[in-house]
């Protein structure tokens, strides 16, 4: 009696969840479930992994403060430096993929597990693309002693120095480091690399003449190019920066396939749920809409974007590609 009871009431149970399921409000709360249902249902955090400041730390702050406004819930900013990003890539790959764990990372997130033969974790197979927040071009820049106006005359100059010619980085293995490479091969020249441990240590030597050639953020290179202490020659990326509208691109110089810009991006680990997915890639992108943030955005030289999912994971994929092949043709290891 008493198991035939219990069949009895689950079956209404059921049949009552059926019909409300095919009224209006339960159609509202179905699509509301497809949509991320009740997420966030707690704090969520998002991992910025580098150290608090700089050109990126201000966007990860903007995109926090609109999440949190949108859901309701606290965002706050986890500064989690260290491996070129890649300390803080490894920690949201491996945290519970619910989406209260998320990643505002740079292209370095696929760029520096390929330069170690063990590599904490696979950007493709750990973490999930969400979507593109923005980009930032990256400025080929020189001290103004040195006699050249044009990436054509520099390359020529390369060729007369009976030497490599020193470039700066703001680090091994960082986007600069890899462009730089891309750009020797593409004119034939030879170089040797001068990493440093940041920009603003880089940046000092340059403007004091011990280094004569490096890359920095757009920002820098306008900054110092108003004043005559550093002269920028290209930019990468697919089009010009709008912080130095005056200055050609690297493909317009010459250089093959370098329209790719460094990018932010939002990634959750593998395994969160989609409904969850395109909840954030959709709220994101409300925010970037924001006209006050992509003001202040711009000054920094960031253009800000929003893109789908699946965009972005498609990009990740073919980024992961062009860069594996540029680090293993360039011989360029981290360990």
């Amino acid at each position: 009696m008493k198991q035939d009871r219990r069949r009895a009431l689950r079956f209404i149970g059921l049949g009552l969840a059926g019909g409300a399921l095919g009224s209006p409000i339960g159609q509202a709360m179905a699509q509301s479930s497809a949509q991320g249902g009740d997420y966030p249902s707690r704090v969520v955090r998002l991992v910025w992994p580098f150290s608090a400041g700089g050109t990126g730390d201000p966007l990860a702050r903007g995109l926090a403060d609109g999440l949190g406004k949108l859901w309701g819930k606290s965002v706050i900013v986890d500064n989690k430096p260290g491996a070129g990003g890649m300390i803080g890539a490894d920690a949201v790959a491996k945290a519970q993929p619910d989406g209260h764990t998320l990643l505002l990372g740079l292209t370095s997130v696929v760029q520096t597990p390929l330069l170690y033969s063990k590599p904490l974790y696979d950007p493709v197979r750990d973490l999930t693309a969400i979507t593109e927040v923005g980009n930032i071009n990256q400025a080929l820049v020189i001290h103004p002693g040195l006699p050249v106006r044009t990436v054509q005359e520099l390359v020529a100059y390369a060729r007369q120095l009976g030497k490599p010619l020193p470039y700066a980085t703001v680090g091994l293995g960082s986007s600069s480091h890899l462009q730089m490479e891309k750009v020797a091969r593409d004119f034939g020249i030879e170089v040797i690399h001068v990493p440093y441990k940041g920009e603003s240590p880089m940046v000092t030597d340059l403007l004091g003449g011990q280094v004569q050639v490096g890359f920095t953020s757009t920002l820098t290179a306008s900054k110092h190019a108003a004043t005559g202490r550093l002269r920028p020659l290209a930019v990468g990326g697919v089009g010009r920066s709008p912080l130095l509208p005056q200055v050609p691109t690297m493909t317009e110089c010459g250089s093959r396939n370098m329209e790719r810009a460094g990018w932010f991006g939002l990634f959750a680990p593998t395994g969160t749920p989609r409904s969850i997915v395109d909840k954030v890639a959709a709220d994101a992108g409300k925010v970037l809409a924001d006209i006050g943030l992509r003001e202040r955005m711009g000054e920094s030289g960031i253009l800000l974007k929003g893109t789908k999912p699946a965009e972005f994971t498609a990009q990740v994929r073919r980024d992961q590609t062009y860069w594996a092949d540029l680090i293993k043709s360039a011989d360029i290891r981290l360990d």
